[in-house]
């Protein structure tokens, strides 16, 4: 069932905002370079080796063979077969590293790579990187392991040795099936070759596709949307990420190379998402947050429904209260006790592995206030609600701040249909999830426009 959205040009206006995207609370900026060290993260690990929880693992392969343009990733575009190599050694020094100051604590539940073009190394290093992990770790049996892919680099040996290790889900990453739009963009990959790829998989065992969609592209148009739209729903993938374009010409300087009026904006572009988001809940998915959707049998819808869904820098995620460990050059670590960043310098990255084992140059320690303000953004964005009375006995405090900030704001969402009041607080409406990000940044004590954050459509 589809449900009519309608937003005058006027609140598009007012409501579309630069907002974080909130893959963590604090957001990235509002971390300390000063107060937290690689030594810092190293207690942070051995605090935390107590806990009985299986934990979540990223590895972030940075490289790409060229550089799309509309890309705001941390990549490193090198076809030096020397490059990775060197990496995987300093990779192996960080894994290793990190199981010593966890000791005991080794079960994993979830494993992601991420890029980069993680199908950037050969089938030989992804194996030699997938048996350092089962060295130093135990990652169970029925974990979640995925990985990220660029189809048109990504050979069938690659996805034999992904499935060998156990690996059931890939996320492809597609961005717009037009050729005209992809020429553009220095991005170059055809449906046939994505088709190809994904009917392997599903050959053998991989059991959930995620494609990535960006909307709001340069030269993107509503005919090539619909198009695009019409490809994606021939293949049926369980997942789709709908992102929206962030255009920063200033902080990355290939975006320049785009002339600013191809860049659909406002009404233009929030268009384009709604188009794409028709199609997808007329064809039996659902809308999972503001950029997500995925078919009701597919672990994240049962995930929604069950109310452990979460944000991390890896999206929207299935496993809740994980505690998610990153390697590699600039990871991003989300402890129960705070955030860490790898350095996004190659050189120093390498460095401070050589010297201290871990590669962090910024990270933040939560407070209690932090950890309620966190919880109640994330609510909001992974399960459309502020539950009070679920976070009262959650955090067995009052909220009274909570409840004043949300008294002060929310009319003025519910007066225009984003929010809905019930019994125990409030509910996100259609309206209100596609402008969710503005909507949870009323909880966030750090929020400061003068950083560069997307806009919220």
């Amino acid at each position: 069932m589809t449900e009519l959205i309608d937003l005058s040009v006027e609140q598009i206006a007012k409501y579309n905002l630069r907002v974080p995207r909130y893959t963590s609370y604090p957001t990235v900026p509002n971390w300390s370079k000063e107060d937290f060290s690689p030594q810092d993260y190293s207690s942070a690990l051995q605090e935390i080796s107590g806990s009985s929880d299986p934990l979540s693992l990223y590895i972030h392969i940075p490289f790409c063979i060229r550089r799309c343009l509309y890309c705001a990733c941390n990549v490193s575009v090198t076809r030096d077969l020397e490059k990775p190599k060197r990496y995987m050694s300093y990779l192996f020094k960080e894994i290793e590293e990190t199981s010593k100051n966890l000791g005991s604590r080794n079960e994993v539940v979830q494993l992601h790579l991420g890029g980069g073009t993680p199908t950037h190394l050969t089938p030989e290093q992804m194996t030699d990187l997938f048996t350092k992990v089962n060295e130093e770790f135990n990652v169970l049996q029925g974990a979640e392991l995925s990985i990220e892919i660029h189809p048109s680099v990504t050979s069938e040996e690659q996805l034999d040795v992904l499935a060998d290790f156990g690996f059931k889900r890939l996320s492809v990453g597609v961005q717009d099936f037009s050729p005209e739009v992809q020429k553009k963009l220095n991005r170059h990959q055809t449906y046939e070759e994505t088709v190809s790829l994904i009917d392997y998989s599903r050959e053998n065992a991989f059991d959930s596709i995620n494609i990535d969609l960006i909307y709001g592209l340069p030269y993107q148009t509503m005919e090539g949307m619909r198009s695009t739209m019409e490809k994606v729903l021939i293949i049926r993938p369980e997942r789709i990420a709908l992102y929206s374009y962030a255009h920063f010409p200033t902080k990355f300087s290939h975006q320049a190379t785009i002339p600013e009026e191809q860049v659909p904006q406002g009404a233009e572009k929030l268009l384009l998402f709604l188009e794409a988001r028709k199609k997808l809940l007329e064809n039996g998915y659902e809308q999972i947050g503001f950029d997500h959707f995925s078919v009701k049998e597919d672990d994240l819808s049962k995930s929604y429904r069950d109310k452990t869904l979460r944000r991390n820098f890896m999206g929207y995620s299935t496993r809740a209260g994980t505690d998610m460990l990153a390697f590699g050059w600039s990871g991003i670590s989300e402890l129960s006790t705070g955030y860490a960043q790898n350095s996004k310098e190659m050189g120093e990255y390498e460095q401070l592995i050589d010297k201290f084992g871990t590669a962090t140059i910024k990270g933040h320690s939560m407070s209690f206030d932090d950890k309620i303000r966190k919880q109640v953004i994330m609510d909001i964005l992974c399960l459309g609600e502020l539950d009070i009375p679920k976070l009262q006995k959650q955090f067995n405090h009052e909220l009274g701040f909570i409840i004043e900030k949300a008294n002060e704001v929310f009319p003025e969402f519910e007066e225009i249909n984003f929010l809905e009041k019930d019994a125990n607080g409030w509910k996100l409406r259609p309206k209100g999830n596609i402008f969710g990000r503005v909507i949870a940044s009323t909880f966030d004590e750090y929020y400061d426009q003068k950083y560069l954050f997307s806009q919220s459509v």
